[in-house]
């Protein structure tokens, strides 16, 4: 037999007083393909809610069992029967859209259900909207909000859901040494997080809704930074403060000061910024003193040397920034380069040799450093002595930006950052420096005038002999400190730096052999440690 579905009406209930479950009384008979009702029967049914339109998705479906009398006529409660998807309570009523109700129905009681049609829920709910008026009933806003109804000692109160998260722009972040900070704002569970600059000059954001972004300003700057979170609830937002420390004062130890007439003389360094600190230090020369060692116009009195060199140091909360200036008093003059010259506690003499001046022997200054370790750009000087022992027989032994004192960004590693121009005074004494190549060039081309000063290798087969006399240039067998750490060549061979590069971690050395009377040009280390001899200016 076919059947069919007679919609009667609806009629929603609500009854707050005694806290009846939300249902809508729903009333209907049921009606035979004869167009006669079908009298005290059980059918089965299967009720779904659609949003927006017949065919719309399904909000919520239930099943039930229903009794019809006499008339054919049955009442059930909508939201009373088992629910097989969705929740009743939570049907967004008050979200804007239309509501349809599909019947399905089984004449027999049981769940072989058949479409009986779907109609528009024409009269919206309003109290069931509304949840109704008890105690954590829901509204549904048009962006997607929630209120929840509670009651409270000041009476009721429709709460937001779900709510903002509360921002936390994190800890304030101040005199940071850099010019940028990384923010640590906390990630919304609930809300799109936002960052803004509310004071504070030349500052940018990085990503400004990522809650860790990055923020480059000004250093010496200050700066307020204000982080939101926003949702369809409302907004939270928090403060940090931000401060980019200024960068230390570069140093400035004042002009050399090289042509002084008695035994002191007047300092003029740069004044450190407010909460920097300066220093004085004797780098090379004996028996000198300061008479303040922080103030930049201090009085320096001379030893018993005649060259110093002093090393003005400014030392700020973002680093330290060093820089020397040499001094130079006056000294007995010999016949021709002088007879000697009295340097960091030691005496060298010196040697004339064509045009040139030289110290007759390596140079000895600066703090022994093991073997093994590198020397570096700390405001000493360091030196390796062979074998960490031998250093009053042979001199010490220097890498080679250490013995330039890292001049025009001087590296072991890299090449400089701009060639050098004229001498390099380097760990010299005032008024000598470090040979260059072609000045030794000239020193072998005196001795023996076909040197090959291109050479890779021998560049002359006589002149090692002239060089290791005791009349002339003085070479010994001093040896090397090799790239690693261990000694050699002590007895056999000595090596002399030049202040010439050869390539990024390669200088150009002399070398003379003791067993012979060669001398070679070749190609060495930066991270060796060879002998030094002073050439004067």
């Amino acid at each position: 037999m076919k059947f069919s579905f007679l919609f009667i009406g609806f009629l929603m209930i609500i009854n707050p007083i005694f806290a009846q479950p939300q249902k809508i009384n729903y009333q209907a008979v049921a009606v035979g393909a004869n167009g006669k009702p079908i009298k005290n029967s059980t059918v089965g049914l299967r009720l779904s809610v659609l949003d927006s339109l017949p065919t719309g998705s399904t909000l919520y479906t239930e099943t039930q069992v229903a009794s019809t009398d006499a008339s054919g006529q049955f009442s059930i409660y909508l939201g009373g029967g088992t629910a097989t998807a969705g929740t009743f309570a939570n049907l967004p009523w008050a979200n804007g859209n239309d509501k349809f109700l599909k019947v399905e129905m089984d004449a027999q009681g049981g769940t072989n259900y058949q479409p009986m049609g779907t109609t528009q829920l024409v009269s919206m709910p309003y109290a069931m909207a509304a949840g109704s008026l008890r105690e954590g009933a829901l509204l549904y806003g048009n962006s997607g909000q929630q209120y929840q109804l509670t009651i409270g000692i000041n009476g009721p109160t429709w709460t937001c859901y779900p709510p903002v998260t509360v921002a936390n722009a994190g800890a304030d972040q101040l005199n940071v040494c850099g010019s940028s900070v990384t923010l640590a704002g906390n990630s919304p569970s609930n809300g799109t997080a936002t960052w803004g600059m509310i004071s504070g000059a030349g500052g940018s954001l990085g990503t400004a809704n990522a809650p860790s972004t990055t923020f480059a300003g000004v250093r010496g700057n200050s700066y307020n930074l204000r982080y939101s979170i926003t949702n369809a609830c409302g907004s939270s937002t928090d403060t940090v403060a931000v401060s980019l420390a200024p960068t230390t004062t570069v140093a400035n130890a004042g002009p050399d000061q090289l042509n002084l007439t008695g035994t002191t003389a007047t300092l003029a360094a740069n004044t450190p910024a407010t909460g920097e600190t300066g220093s004085w230090s004797i780098l090379t020369g004996s028996g000198g003193s300061l008479n303040s060692n922080s103030n930049p116009s201090a009085t320096f009195t001379k030893g018993t040397d005649s060259a110093y060199t002093l090393v003005w140091t400014i030392t700020g909360p973002c680093g330290i920034s060093r820089d020397t200036v040499n001094l130079l008093f006056p000294a007995p003059i010999g016949p021709n380069c002088g007879q000697s010259i009295s340097y960091a506690g030691e005496n060298y003499s010196i040697v004339s040799i064509g045009n040139q001046c030289w110290l007759n022997r390596n140079l000895n200054v600066g703090t022994m450093v093991n073997g093994t370790a590198n020397q570096t750009n700390n405001g000493i000087i360091e030196k390796y002595c062979y074998n960490n022992t031998m250093c009053s027989s042979h001199g010490g032994l220097y890498q080679w930006a250490e013995a330039v004192q890292y001049q025009n960004g001087a590296s072991n590693t890299t090449s400089l950052s701009f060639p050098f121009s004229g001498n390099v005074k380097g760990i010299c004494p005032t008024g000598w420096h470090i040979p260059s190549d072609a000045e030794f060039c000239t020193l072998s081309s005196f001795f023996e005038p076909s040197v090959n000063c291109n050479a890779s290798g021998i560049a002359g087969i006589n002149a090692g002999t002239s060089l290791k006399s005791s009349l002339g240039f003085y070479s010994r067998s001093y040896g090397n400190r090799v790239n690693g750490g261990s000694f050699s060549g002590s007895g056999t061979d000595a090596f002399f730096m030049t202040s010439t590069e050869a390539g990024t971690n390669v200088l150009i050395a002399w070398n003379v052999y003791f067993s012979s009377s060669y001398v070679y040009r070749i190609g060495k280390n930066k991270d060796d440690g060879l002998s030094v001899r002073c050439l004067k200016d």
